[in-house]
């Protein structure tokens, strides 16, 4: 059988820098092996000023083949970590609690205009104070142990506390929710995760509750007596972040 030769001049072709160096391949059968060689060779020259050999062992084959499907599979999991982000979460207890700020002020609600304020009570002032509830959520993508998405409500009530933009800036509401059964489960990413906030631990006896749509926000009281519960930024030095909670 005849076979032909193709002979290329390197020296010719730009996309080659190994001056003098000829390329000859022959049109005829050969294995899948002698393929794959060919083409790692060329590879190896666009990206190198030393000429390399186009022979290669089995083990150097496989080598590359597996770099190239690890590389790609590492991609695809950081595409998958970006668009799994935790959206959907679902109530699975509820506890009453006593909330007071660090400086031992109580929670009182007001009824007009609707609001909490943290006020220090004493005697017989002591029945103003109002308990929260605490409902705390879990997501299967949301594996973080050191914050537990809640929902406070004040308890033998419906009102619960949700953290709304108003003015450009985060506030602090007490909303009435006829239907418990809608806070059942809250996407994080609708309108209905105003009414989550993040619970962490600070410390023997220090709780922040963080805002889960507003992040770097929290619930804070102010240092002065009877003034109201608001939204502030972790760094405000005018404001409590931390409160006291005991389960009920």
């Amino acid at each position: 059988m005849e076979f032909k030769a193709v002979c290329i001049d390197l020296e010719k072709t730009h996309s080659f820098v190994h001056k003098g160096l000829q390329l000859e391949v022959i049109q005829h059968p050969h294995s899948l092996r002698h393929d794959a060689n060919l083409i790692v060779a060329l590879q190896r020259m666009k990206h190198s000023h030393t000429p390399l050999g186009t022979e290669f062992s089995d083990d150097d084959l496989i080598n590359n083949m597996l770099e190239n499907v690890i590389e790609e599979h590492d991609t695809l999991e950081v595409l998958d970590t970006v668009h799994s982000k935790p959206s959907v979460f679902s109530n699975t207890t509820v506890e009453q609690c006593s909330v007071c700020d660090r400086d031992q002020k109580s929670l009182v609600l007001k009824e007009s205009p609707l609001e909490l304020q943290a006020v220090i009570l004493q005697g017989g002032s002591i029945d103003l104070k109002v308990n929260l509830d605490l409902a705390t959520y879990v997501s299967r993508t949301f594996t973080d142990s050191a914050r537990r998405p809640v929902a406070l409500s004040i308890a033998g009530r419906n009102l619960y506390l949700s953290c709304s933009k108003s003015a450009g800036s985060p506030i602090l509401q007490l909303e009435e929710v006829k239907d418990r059964k809608m806070l059942k489960s809250i996407n994080a990413e609708g309108d209905m995760g105003r009414f989550l906030f993040f619970r962490r631990e600070q410390g023997f006896a220090a709780t922040s509750l963080e805002s889960l749509k507003f992040r770097g926000w929290f619930i804070s009281t102010a240092v002065e007596n009877k003034m109201p519960v608001e939204m502030c930024e972790e760094a405000s030095p005018a404001r409590f972040t931390t409160f006291s909670i005991k389960t009920l």
